[in-house]
C-alpha cells in the first residue's frame, strides 16, 4: 500500500527556495525591506533629535550669534556633522540589511531541515508500507498455498500445509483465529476413522477367500479377473494421522505456558469427528462441540472456557474427564451421550449448566463440583453409579424426571436454591445424608427402589415428597425440616425411620402408607403433625408413631394412624 506526503509537506517540497521573498520574510518574522528601512531611518532621526535636545539642555541652550557668513572652521564642522549623520544612517541601513540577511539565512536553514525531516519520514513510511505489503503478500501466498495443500490426496502434503499454517500463526498473532478456523474446518470435514466398521479376523479371512474364489472362477472361464476393491479418497490410516496432527496443533498452542500461546481463541468443531481429543490445561474463549463425535478417551482436565461452551448432542465414545475444568460462560451438554466413565470432579460452572436429556452409560462422577448458576439435569439418564458428593448448587437444581439406574450419592451436597427431583427414578441405593437444602426441595412422585437415606439432611424451607415411592428401607434419622413438610400419599415399602427428626413447620403424612416398620422415635413436631388416613400394612411390626398418635388395627391386620384422645405427657 503506497502513501503520499501530507499536504503541507508537498507545498514545501514543491518550493525549493522556500517561496517568494515576501513569503520568506513572513516565515522569518521580518517586515518588508522598505518598511524596515523607513522605520529604521525615522527611529535614527528621532533618536538624533532627542540626543541633540538633551545636549543643548545640558548646555543651557546657549544663544547663537547671527552672522552673515560662517567661518570656514564652522562650515567644516557642519560638513563633518552632515557626513557623520549620513554615515550613521548608512551604517544603520547596513546593520538592518545584515540582520535581515542573517535571519533569512537561518530561516532557509530551518526550512531545509524541516524539508529533509519530512522527506526522511515520508521515505521511512514508504519503506514500512512496502515491507508491510510484502509481508502481507507473503502471508497471503502461504495461506492460499496451505489451504490448497489441505485438499491434496497425499498425506505428506496435507501435513506440510498444517505445519505451514502453524508457522504463520506463530509469526502473525492477528492471523491466529483465522488459521484456527481453517484447522477446525478441516476437522469438521466428513470422516470415518479407520477402525470404524473394520472387519474382524474371521470376516476378513472369509472376504479374502471369497475374492480368491472369484479370481479362480474368472481364470477358469477365461473371463477378466475382477479388480481388487479400491478405497475412495485418502487412505484412512494416513488421514487419521493427519487429523491427529491437527488436533495436536490446537492442544499445543492453547496451553497458557506454550512457547507460542494462541490467546483468545474460539473453537468451532460442530459435527467434527475427533479421536483421543485432549485440551488438558488449555484456555479457550468460546467453544462449540455440538453433535461432535469424540472417539476414544477424551481429556479436558484443568481447561478454562472463558466464554460459552456447547456440547449439545455430542457423543463421547470412551472415558471422558472434565476434572477441575472452569466454565466461565454457559455450558450446554443437552442430549450428550457418554459411553464410558465420566468425571467432572472439581469442575466449576459460573453460569447455567445444562445436562438435560444427557445419557451416561457408565459411572458418572460430579463430586465437589460447584454450580454457581442453574444446574439442569432434567430427563438425564445414569446407567451406572452417579455421585454428587460434596457438590455445591448455588442456583436452582433441576433433576425432575432424571433416571438413576444404580447407586446414587448426594452426600453432604448443598442446595442453595430451589431443588426439583419430581418424578425422578432412583433404582439403586440413594444417599442424601448430610445434604443441605436452603431453598424449596421437591421430590413429588419420585421413586426410590432400594435403600434411601436422608439422615442428617437439613431442609431450611418447604420439603415435598407427595406421592413419592420408597421401595427399600428409608432413613430420615436426625433430619431437620425448618419449613412445611409434605409426605401426603407417599408409599414406604420397607422399614422407615424418622428417629430424632425435627419438624419445625406444618407436617403432613396424609394418606401415606407404611408397609414396613414406621419409626418416629424421638421425632419432634413443633407445629404438630397430620397423619390423617395414613396406614400401616401390619400392626404387629412394632411401629413407633409420632407423639399424640397411635396405630389402630383393623380386622385384616392392617392399621391406621389415629389421634390419641389424651395427649402424651410433654408432647
Amino acid at each position: 500500500m503506497s502513501e503520499v506526503a501530507p499536504h503541507g509537506a508537498v507545498d514545501e517540497l514543491d518550493r525549493p527556495g522556500g517561496g517568494s521573498m515576501a513569503e520568506r520574510e513572513q516565515a522569518a518574522g521580518l517586515w518588508p525591506i522598505k518598511r524596515a528601512l523607513t522605520v529604521a531611518s525615522v527611529t535614527a532621526v528621532a533618536g538624533l533629535v532627542v540626543v541633540m535636545t538633551a545636549v543643548l539642555a545640558v548646555l543651557g541652550f546657549p544663544h547663537l550669534q547671527h552672522t552673515k557668513a560662517l567661518p570656514l572652521s564652522q562650515m567644516l564642522d557642519v560638513l563633518k556633522l552632515v557626513l557623520g549623520t549620513v554615515a550613521g544612517v548608512g551604517a544603520l541601513f547596513a546593520l538592518v540589511t545584515a540582520y535581515r540577511r542573517q535571519r533569512l539565512a537561518e530561516a532557509a536553514h530551518d526550512h531545509a531541515q524541516r524539508v529533509d525531516a519530512i522527506q526522511q519520514a515520508h521515505q521511512e513510511r514508504l519503506a514500512r508500507n512496502a515491507e508491510h505489503d510484502a509481508a502481507e503478500r507473503r502471508i497471503t501466498e502461504l495461506y492460499n498455498a496451505a489451504a490448497e495443500q489441505l485438499g491434496s490426496d497425499k498425506a505428506p502434503v496435507r501435513l506440510t500445509a498444517l505445519y505451514t499454517l502453524e508457522r504463520l500463526a506463530n509469526d502473525n498473532p492477528q492471523q491466529r483465529q483465522t488459521i484456527v478456523n481453517i484447522v477446525c474446518a478441516y476437522l469438521r470435514m466428513p470422516y470415518t476413522p479407520p477402525f470404524a466398521g473394520r472387519l474382524g479376523p474371521e470376516e476378513e479371512h472369509r472376504e479374502r477367500a471369497r475374492r480368491a474364489a472369484a479370481r479362480y472362477r474368472a481364470a477358469r472361464d477365461f473371463r477378466p479377473i475382477p479388480a481388487e476393491p479400491q478405497t475412495q479418497g485418502p487412505d484412512p490410516h494416513e488421514e487419521h494421522q493427519v487429523r491427529l496432527t491437527a488436533q495436536r496443533l490446537l492442544t499445543t498452542h492453547l496451553q497458557p505456558d506454550a512457547e507460542h500461546h494462541w490467546a483468545d481463541i474460539s473453537l468451532d468443531l460442530t459435527s467434527a469427528t475427533l479421536t483421543g481429543f485432549t485440551l488438558t490445561d488449555c484456555t479457550v474463549h468460546h467453544a462449540d462441540f455440538s453433535h461432535t463425535t469424540l472417539a476414544g478417551d477424551t481429556r479436558f482436565d484443568g481447561a478454562t472456557f472463558d466464554g460459552d461452551t456447547r456440547f449439545d448432542g455430542a457423543t463421547f465414545s470412551g472415558d471422558t474427564s472434565f476434572g477441575k475444568v472452569t466454565f466461565s460462560g454457559r455450558a450446554r451438554f443437552g442430549r450428550a451421550s457418554f459411553s464410558g466413565r465420566t468425571w467432572f470432579v472439581g469442575a466449576s460452572f459460573s453460569r447455567i449448566a445444562w445436562f438435560g436429556g444427557a445419557s451416561f452409560a457408565e459411572e458418572a462422577r460430579f463430586d465437589e463440583v460447584t454450580f454457581f448458576g442453574e444446574a439442569r439435569f432434567g430427563r438425564a439418564s445414569f446407567a451406572e453409579k452417579a455421585r454428587f458428593d460434596r457438590t455445591s448448587f448455588s442456583g436452582d437444581a433441576r433433576f425432575d424426571g432424571t433416571a438413576f439406574a444404580e447407586d446414587t450419592g448426594f452426600v453432604n451436597a448443598t442446595f442453595s436454591g430451589d431443588t426439583w427431583f419430581s418424578g425422578a427414578a432412583f433404582s439403586g441405593d440413594t444417599w442424601f445424608g448430610g445434604a443441605a437444602f436452603s431453598g424449596g426441595a421437591r421430590f413429588d412422585e419420585a421413586a426410590f427402589s432400594k435403600a434411601t437415606s436422608f439422615s442428617g439432611a437439613t431442609f431450611s424451607r418447604g420439603a415435598s415428597f407427595g406421592r413419592a415411592a420408597f421401595s427399600g428401607d428409608t432413613w430420615f434419622s436426625g433430619a431437620a425440616f425448618s419449613g412445611d413438610t409434605w409426605f401426603g400419599g407417599a408409599a414406604f415399602s420397607g422399614d422407615t425411620g424418622f428417629v430424632r427428626a425435627i419438624f419445625s413447620g406444618d407436617t403432613r403424612f396424609r394418606e401415606a402408607t407404611f408397609s414396613g416398620i414406621a419409626n418416629f422415635h424421638g421425632a419432634i413436631f413443633g407445629a404438630g403433625v397430620d397423619m390423617t388416613s395414613a396406614a400401616v400394612a401390619d400392626v404387629a411390626e412394632g411401629h413407633v408413631p409420632p407423639p399424640n398418635w397411635r396405630v389402630e388395627p383393623s380386622e385384616r391386620g392392617e392399621g391406621r394412624f389415629v389421634r390419641d384422645s389424651a395427649p402424651a405427657n410433654g408432647s
